[in-house]
């Protein structure tokens, strides 16, 4: 048949995911195909304001069997501990806590102190109040404050030194040149594996 469709098929699932709070993002490889993901926040069990996350991702049987699915395969990941990160600060900034648990999970074996954000404001906040970092890794789509216009006001300060990952699902080609011209010193899409963190964090340590 040549008949085509009217292309709401995309429009209509946009609108639905945001009604449920979510957000939708594409992968395209031209003349390949295109990923759609979209990402619905849910529930986490048994996790209370101010928790520390490394407490409860370490815990299997806190955990959904959603995210037993997405987080066990990163706990079996073949990387070995680094010692060389011993001591170094990461701050990780995303609106959703699965991801901040599943950012967690990927960097347990390089023993860092890991602080988290939900919001862009939020991070703000924990810089301006004196709090130090030798990463940030920073959620691109994000309410209120995405993570250019959070990396923009962090910037407005002289002496803001500390390198910038921006994290996010959007990995069409040329989106790791976009978000260095943004001002971001690399760029990682999510999902993540330790192998492929661990790249980005040899080259920015």
């Amino acid at each position: 048949t040549t008949a085509e469709g009217t292309g709401l098929g995309l429009a209509i699932t946009k609108k639905l995911v945001e009604m449920m709070g979510g957000k939708i993002n594409v992968q395209s490889t031209y003349g390949q195909g295109s990923i759609f993901v979209a990402q619905i926040p849910q529930k986490i069990s048994k996790m209370t304001e101010g928790a520390k996350f490394e407490t409860i991702v370490i815990n299997r049987a806190n955990r959904t069997v959603e995210e037993n699915k997405v987080l066990d395969p990163l706990i079996h990941s073949n990387s070995n501990p680094n010692s060389v990160f011993d001591g170094k600060k990461i701050l990780i900034v995303d609106d959703n806590k699965l991801n901040i648990k599943v950012a967690i999970r990927a960097l347990s074996a390089f023993n860092f102190e890991i602080d988290d954000a939900t919001s862009g404001q939020q991070c703000l906040d924990m810089i301006h109040s004196g709090n130090n970092y030798d990463l940030i890794l920073m959620d691109i789509m994000m309410p209120g404050l995405s993570g250019e216009q959070t990396l923009e006001e962090l910037k407005k300060d002289p002496n803001f030194k500390t390198p910038v990952l921006a994290l996010t699902a959007d990995a069409v080609q040329g989106s790791r040149e976009r978000y260095l011209k943004a001002g971001f010193n690399d760029y990682l899409s999510k999902p993540f594996t330790k192998d492929q963190i661990k790249e980005k964090l040899d080259k920015l340590l």
